[in-house]
């Protein structure tokens, strides 16, 4: 791959049923058990790097309460603005995780602990069930982008599981199924194939984990993903083959659900009459549905996983290339009213895609 692609995945964020919020505490809570280890490993080192840099580890401290603060105040807008402001609070906390593999204070891992453990996901998830298609659609960003593993390693920081578990998923895919009924409405204003966009590119990232694999297909994510494959534009159609192409690795179920659903004819049309990224995308895919699964250990799966994200990201990147080239770029249909956010509003425009 690409040995820019590591950096791009990270700054890249890619992208309803009732949510009950008992379940999301006690996922939260178990999340805070899963990460409490690394925590305690975290505070060792650091405690060992302030014997030897003292003031490395004050300002080490006041990173920390920075970003406590910024993610505090993200979380007080979700749950107090107005609702033009609740969606400016999903757009920054999207700038933030982009921009923490771009200069930023805050390892990427780092911010994306912190930010799940803060509380912010389960209002994101609200927000996106009840709020407007602006709202899903940097919802769905933000979630992508909280989940990116990183790039560096194989290891899984369980940001995708804890993700999942705080209820993301049935949110992503009624994402999925919600230009189904009101098509024609939506596609007017392009309202349409961009919410599917953000929802495939959020699912697919989720998929890397095994237990949100299954929570996805178990949701009905397929045909949705394999009916946006077939009448999307190509940033919806490359979306939704990325998801697919993570949903059915190495997972003999999914191979033959996906396979059902009428991948095989449409990936094989896309291969003979798509643009030449989504060739090479449909026809890695077939090739993935025709492989027998095999017995991978963890590392495997993750190094794997890993493969196939900077694979599909890189792709992307090659097709929103094209787009700036052929029609400047590809600006989404949602409006920011407040003057000030323009350029952010920009710059997420730009991340989404």
């Amino acid at each position: 791959p690409d040995p820019e692609a590591p950096a791009a995945s990270m700054r890249l964020s890619l992208l309803a049923c009732a949510l009950v919020l008992p379940q999301v505490a006690v996922a939260q809570q178990d999340y805070a058990h899963q990460m409490e280890s690394l925590a305690q490993r975290h505070a060792g080192d650091m405690r060992g790097a302030a014997r030897h840099d003292p003031e490395g580890a004050q300002r080490e401290a006041m990173a920390q309460q920075m970003l406590n603060d910024m993610l505090r105040d993200v979380g007080a807008m979700l749950d107090h603005g107005s609702a033009t402001a609740k969606e400016a609070a999903i757009a920054r906390l999207l700038q933030m995780a982009v921009q923490t593999s771009s200069g930023s204070m805050f390892h990427p891992t780092t911010f994306r602990n912190a930010a799940i453990r803060s509380g912010v996901v389960p209002k994101i998830i609200v927000l996106m069930r009840d709020g407007s298609d602006h709202a899903k659609y940097l919802g769905a960003g933000a979630l992508q982008a909280l989940a990116l593993d990183d790039p560096t390693t194989t290891l899984d920081n369980g940001h995708q599981a804890a993700i999942c578990q705080m209820g993301a998923v049935p949110v992503l895919v009624a994402m999925l199924k919600q230009g189904a009924a009101g098509r024609a409405a939506a596609r007017s204003e392009g309202v349409y194939e961009f919410l599917q966009t953000s929802a495939a590119s959020a699912l697919g990232t989720l998929a890397e984990a095994e237990q949100c694999r299954r929570s996805i297909v178990q949701a009905g994510a397929v045909e949705p993903l394999v009916a946006i494959a077939m009448f999307g534009s190509d940033q919806t159609k490359l979306a939704a083959i990325g998801a697919l192409d993570m949903l059915q690795f190495n997972a003999a179920d999914v191979k033959a659900q996906v396979s059902s659903a009428g991948a095989n004819s449409l990936l094989k049309g896309l291969t003979q009459y798509g643009s030449d990224v989504l060739r090479e995308s449909a026809a890695d895919v077939l090739a993935g549905l025709n492989a027998p699964a095999r017995a991978l250990s963890v590392e495997q799966r993750g190094e794997a996983v890993k493969e196939l994200r900077l694979r599909n990201i890189e792709r992307r990147e090659q097709l929103m290339e094209q787009a700036r080239i052929l029609y400047g770029g590809v600006r989404t249909p949602f409006k920011i009213t407040n003057p000030e956010a323009r350029s952010q509003q920009l710059d997420v425009e730009y991340m989404l895609g």
